[in-house]
């Protein structure tokens, strides 16, 4: 009974990996999002040390789309080369907003506030690094895991039938 109840287990969660990775794939190569959001969530790696020490090199953020934004709120945009920049609202009028990074000395150049993609609602070093180093891997192993036992389960299925036959 554990067995098929944690064979159930795998297969909703396997299924659920690919749904998961079948809509990334879709909104990044097909629509070509550059963010890839889960409603109005995002989840982005920052790669730089410019909102050191807020929010340092490699940390995972969770940014939500919000309707309106406000003045020092940390925010992600896309600027003029098609980048995603994390920094924080300097300056906001009318439908355009500069924003800098807290370990920047200069201003980014101004953008209109639809370019934003969302506010940081949370950030993380741990899981930031735990996305970089070791994600893949785990997904990977997961999955040739799973075959390797989808694989057992029909040599065994096929021996059974094979003693049932003589």
């Amino acid at each position: 009974m554990a067995r098929k109840i944690v064979g159930i287990f795998n297969r909703l969660l396997l299924g659920g990996l690919v749904i998961v990775l079948g809509i990334t794939c879709y909104a990044k190569f097909i629509r070509k999002d550059a963010v890839i959001k889960w409603g109005q969530y995002g989840i982005l790696i920052v790669l730089t040390n410019s909102m050191e020490p807020t929010i340092e090199q490699n940390e995972l953020i969770l940014i939500k789309e919000e309707e309106t934004y406000e003045q020092s709120e940390i925010v992600t945009y896309i600027d003029e080369r098609d980048t995603l920049i994390t920094h924080r609202i300097v300056k906001l009028e009318n439908e355009s907003f500069s924003a800098k990074g807290d370990n920047n000395s200069i201003l980014d150049e101004i953008r209109p506030v639809d370019c934003i993609q969302g506010k940081v609602m949370y950030h993380s070093k741990m899981l930031g690094i735990f996305v970089l180093y070791y994600w893949k891997r785990v997904i990977v192993i997961y999955v040739l895991l799973m075959l390797i036992f989808y694989a057992k389960s029909k040599l065994r299925k096929e021996e059974k039938n094979e003693v049932y036959e003589k």
